[in-house]
């Protein structure tokens, strides 16, 4: 898999675990409808879109991956000439040396017994990076051919020529007879057992400065990923900020619904802005939205009926107008009159549940209606939307 687009699997992924954080301080806030959605999706990409795609790449990497003489790609620092001496060998053994660059190849040292075409056969000892899919292609016992360039370390030649496989086929029957035991380590100082160039193997303070470096990514994206929640859960930062600030008094019940909410300010913004001076005939606030009906704007004897939450304004349904007793528009709604009239029957009645709040015009004054739910009855309160005067 490419590395750019490995990274960026990775970036949706820890986005998409911001995302799931948004969803769930939208549940704990009340935002539950906007939130599910978000949730579902961003749970979604996080674990499934995701997991499946490495899956499938690796799944294509492992089987782009064979034994040597199938033309394995073995990637190293080291370019093989054309014309560097071959010898055939037989690895003895290989052993992991717990170095990883750039999170994809492993540096393996390989022992493997030399076979040169004059002299007796002899122990070499080296370090090759490989990959995960590439491991598979080598084993004890495996015979391969070993680029042997004087004055370098040798190196595993990944597509030997015609020639070459030819003396692969042939090489168990012309070398099986020689043992590891009776070969002598004679490897030359120029073949001894070496790791990755300076350049690959990480210093202490390299890795934990990259460590340091992809955690930092991580937050960013983690951030990036709750703040595109927070937009789609609660529309806009305001929002989410006064839900986050009042969560102890909705947690102590001196908050119940957005009648009583710093969100309260933020919503009547937004709905003068989207109802753009429609006439009303109703507005009900309940815990977590509002229910609006307002004339329609195109026929004198239509009523459309919205629904308002998080910032978003969609239209219900659409009926006949029945009956009127004369519209209003959403200026004339005051947010410190709303919340006077909740405080006052909350002040009357302690522990009282509130359960809606409508504003309408009723035979001249809008007037507000405060609903709270008792044992067996609902019990309404009115009072002057102007003053917050009490009628009756």
């Amino acid at each position: 898999m490419n590395s750019w687009v490995r990274r960026g699997i990775l970036v949706l992924f820890w986005m998409a675990i911001g995302t799931v954080l948004a969803s769930i301080l939208g549940f704990v806030l009340g935002s539950a409808e906007t939130a599910t959605i978000a949730f579902v999706i961003a749970l979604l990409v996080a674990t499934t879109v995701v997991p499946t795609i490495l899956i499938l790449s690796t799944v294509a990497g492992l089987g782009s991956g064979s034994s040597v003489g199938r033309g394995v790609r073995l990637r190293d620092s080291q370019v093989l000439a054309a014309t560097a001496p071959r010898e055939i060998a037989r690895i003895e053994s290989l052993r992991e040396q717990g170095v990883t660059v750039r999170n994809f190849h492993h540096l393996y040292e390989f022992t493997v017994t030399v076979f040169p075409r004059a002299g007796a056969p002899r122990r070499e000892v080296f370090s090759q990076l490989i990959t995960m899919g590439e491991l598979p292609g080598f084993f004890t016992g495996r015979y391969v051919v070993l680029a042997t360039t004087p004055g370098a370390r040798p190196v595993l030649d990944p597509a030997p020529d015609a020639q070459w496989k030819a003396a692969l086929r042939d090489a168990p029957a012309r070398y099986d007879g020689f043992t590891a035991a009776s070969v002598a380590a004679t490897t030359p100082p120029t073949a001894q057992a070496a790791g990755p160039s300076p350049s690959e193997t990480p210093s202490t303070a390299g890795r934990a400065g990259r460590i340091l470096a992809n955690l930092v990514i991580i937050m960013l994206c983690v951030a990036g990923g709750f703040a595109l929640g927070i937009v789609w859960v609660f529309s806009t930062p305001q929002r989410a900020v006064a839900l986050i600030e009042e969560m102890p008094q909705r947690l102590s019940g001196q908050v119940q619904g957005v009648w009583d909410s710093a969100v309260l300010d933020l919503d009547l913004t937004d709905l003068r802005r989207q109802l753009r001076g429609r006439s009303l005939e109703s507005v009900v606030i309940f815990d977590t939205y509002w229910s609006i009906d307002a004339r329609s704007a195109t026929d004198p004897e239509g009523e459309d009926s919205y629904a308002y939450r998080n910032g978003s304004l969609s239209l219900s349904w659409t009926s006949e107008l029945t009956s009127s007793q004369g519209g209003f528009s959403i200026d004339e709604v005051d947010p410190d009159v709303v919340r006077r009239a909740v405080a006052t029957v909350r002040a009357d009645a302690p522990g009282i549940v509130i359960s809606n709040v409508m504003i309408r015009r009723l035979q001249g004054p809008l007037v507000i209606d405060v609903d709270s739910d008792g044992v067996y009855k609902t019990t309404t309160r009115r009072f002057d939307a102007r003053t917050g005067v009490e009628i009756g």
